[in-house]
């Protein structure tokens, strides 16, 4: 995933999660996938300042 991609989804992931009701496994998928993206962009930060 490059950092164009982790972009489109930090746009979008949290409207995906507001618009799922509590508890639903959209909202639970939305969840895991936003911590995923901010994981890797942190990660990509890390490396980034590292170099």
């Amino acid at each position: 995933m490059d950092q164009d991609d982790l972009a489109a989804l930090a746009d979008i992931l949290p409207s995906m999660k507001w618009q799922a009701p509590e508890g639903s496994k959209r909202r639970t998928w939305a969840d895991a996938l936003m911590r995923r993206v901010i994981d890797a962009q942190e990660a990509r930060e890390r490396t980034a300042s590292a170099g």
